[in-house]
C-alpha cells in the first residue's frame, strides 16, 4: 500500500511538469510506435509467404530449365537445355514415392479472339494432372481430360479475367474462340485464383491440352515446367535431389561444370522468404531498440536535471520523514509513468500508421499478439534502467543541503 502510495505521488508530480513528462515520453513513443508497425508489417508478410506457399503447393517440386524466367529469377542457370515429355515420363517411372507427375508447355503472347472482342495472354498446354498437382479446378464446365489430351482436342479453358474480357458476364461455355489462328471450343472456366504478389494476374491465362500446343498451334518440343508432387512421408528434399540426379544423367551433363535445371520445392521456397522476411525485421527491430536506447538516455538526463531542480522538494520531504527507499522509489516510479505514457502513445501512433498502411498501400500489415508483450517488456526495462540512476541520485542528497 505504501508503494502504490508513492508511486501515485511520482505520478502527481508527473503530471505538475507536463512539458519534462511530454520530452521524456517522447523516445520511448517514436520507439514504440516503430516497433508496432514492424511487427505488424513482419506478421502481415508471414501470412503473404503462407499464402503464396500453399498457392505453390504443398509437397511440391517445380523443375524449370535453366533458360526459363522464373528459373532465373530464382537464381537458376541460363544455359540453352530442354526438358521433354520423355523426361516427365521417366520421373514418373524412376523416382519412388511420388503421387503425381505433370507437364506443361507455355506459348507467351497468344492473340485469343472471340468475335469482336480480343486480347492477348500466354496459353497454357497441361496434362490431365494439371488440376489435382496444382489443385485447381474448374469454375464451371468441364477439365481437360486424358481423351483431350490423346486426341489433340481444340479444347480450352478460360482464366476467369481472359473470360471477364472476352465474354463478360455471359456464361462461354461451349463458344468458339480462336486462338492465334486456330479453332477452339470453351470447355470451361477455371477457378479464379487471383493476384500474386508480383501483382501477376494468375486468371489472365488460356489452358489447353498439352498435345495441342505442341502439335497444332506450335512445333516445340521443349516444355516449361514439370511439376511433381510428393507422398507424406517421403522426404521433398531428397526426392528433388533424386530428379535433378536422374535428369542430368540422362542429358549427360555434369552438373559441377554446367547447371542447366533449376529444381524448386515448398520447403525450400519458405525458408528462403522466410530467411529475408526475418533478416529485414531483425534488423528493424535492433534499429527500434536503438531509438529506445536514445529515448533512455534522453529520459535519465533529464530526470537528473530534475532532480537537481526538486531539491528543496526532496530535502522537505526527508525532513518530514521521508526516508532513502521512500525517494528512491518515488523517482523510480516517475521514471517508469513516464515511459508507460510513451508505451500508450506509441501504440496508438503505431496502429494508427498501420491502420493506414492496410487502407492506402499494399504493404502486408496483420495484427499481432507480441507487439503487446514486447512493448511492455521494452518500455519497463528502459524506465528501470535508465531511472535508477536519477532515482539513486534523489535518495542520497544529504536533507541538510538540500534545503538550502
Amino acid at each position: 500500500m505504501k508503494v502504490w502510495r508513492l508511486a501515485l505521488e511520482g505520478v502527481k508530480a508527473l503530471a505538475l511538469h507536463k512539458a519534462k513528462t511530454i520530452l521524456m515520453a517522447l523516445g520511448t513513443t517514436i520507439g514504440i510506435g516503430a516497433l508496432t508497425v514492424i511487427l505488424c508489417i513482419s506478421a502481415g508478410t508471414d501470412q503473404k509467404i503462407k499464402s503464396q506457399v500453399a498457392r505453390f503447393g504443398a509437397r511440391a517440386i517445380m523443375i524449370l530449365p535453366g533458360h526459363g524466367g522464373m528459373s532465373r529469377a530464382l537464381g537458376g542457370s541460363t544455359a540453352k537445355a530442354q526438358l521433354t515429355l520423355v523426361d516427365s515420363k521417366v520421373i514418373a517411372d524412376q523416382i519412388e514415392g511420388l503421387e503425381g507427375v505433370g507437364s506443361m508447355a507455355v506459348l507467351f503472347g497468344m492473340s485469343i479472339k472471340a468475335g469482336a472482342a480480343q486480347t492477348k495472354t500466354h496459353v497454357d498446354g497441361i496434362e490431365e494432372s494439371w488440376h489435382r498437382l496444382w489443385d485447381w479446378p474448374v469454375q464451371s464446365g468441364q477439365p481437360i481430360v486424358q481423351q483431350d489430351i490423346e486426341s489433340l482436342a481444340r479444347v480450352c479453358l478460360l482464366g476467369t479475367s481472359v473470360k471477364k474480357e472476352l465474354f463478360g458476364a455471359t456464361d462461354p461455355v461451349g463458344a468458339d474462340i480462336l486462338i492465334g489462328n486456330v479453332h477452339f471450343k470453351v470447355q470451361g472456366v477455371l477457378a479464379s485464383r487471383g493476384i500474386t504478389g508480383s501483382a501477376h494476374d494468375r486468371d489472365h491465362r488460356v489452358v489447353i491440352p498439352i498435345t495441342t500446343a505442341m502439335r497444332r498451334l506450335s512445333k516445340q518440343k521443349n516444355l516449361a515446367s514439370i511439376r511433381v508432387k510428393v507422398k507424406p512421408g517421403y522426404n521433398l528434399a531428397r526426392t528433388a535431389d533424386a530428379i535433378a540426379d536422374l535428369l542430368y544423367q540422362r542429358h549427360n551433363i555434369d552438373p559441377n561444370i554446367e547447371k542447366f535445371l533449376t529444381v524448386i520445392t515448398t520447403d525450400a521456397l519458405v525458408k528462403r522468404f522466410k530467411g529475408v522476411s526475418d533478416a529485414v525485421s531483425r534488423l528493424l527491430i535492433a534499429l527500434t531498440g536503438l531509438s529506445l536506447l536514445v529515448g533512455g538516455l534522453v529520459l535519465m538526463n533529464i530526470m537528473l536535471v530534475s532532480v537537481a531542480e526538486r531539491q528543496p522538494e526532496i530535502g522537505l520531504r526527508r525532513a518530514l520523514g521521508a526516508n532513502r527507499g521512500n525517494i528512491f522509489t518515488q523517482f523510480l516510479s516517475e521514471a517508469i509513468g513516464v515511459n508507460f505514457i510513451g508505451l500508450v502513445f506509441g501504440w496508438s501512433i503505431g496502429f494508427i500508421v498501420v491502420l493506414f498502411l492496410s487502407r492506402f498501400t499494399t504493404i502486408p500489415v496483420a495484427p499481432s499478439n507480441i507487439i503487446f508483450l514486447l512493448g511492455g517488456v521494452f518500455s519497463t526495462t528502459v524506465g528501470l534502467v535508465f531511472g535508477v540512476q536519477p532515482a539513486r541520485r534523489a535518495a542520497n542528497l544529504d536533507p541538510v543541503e538540500a534545503l538550502r
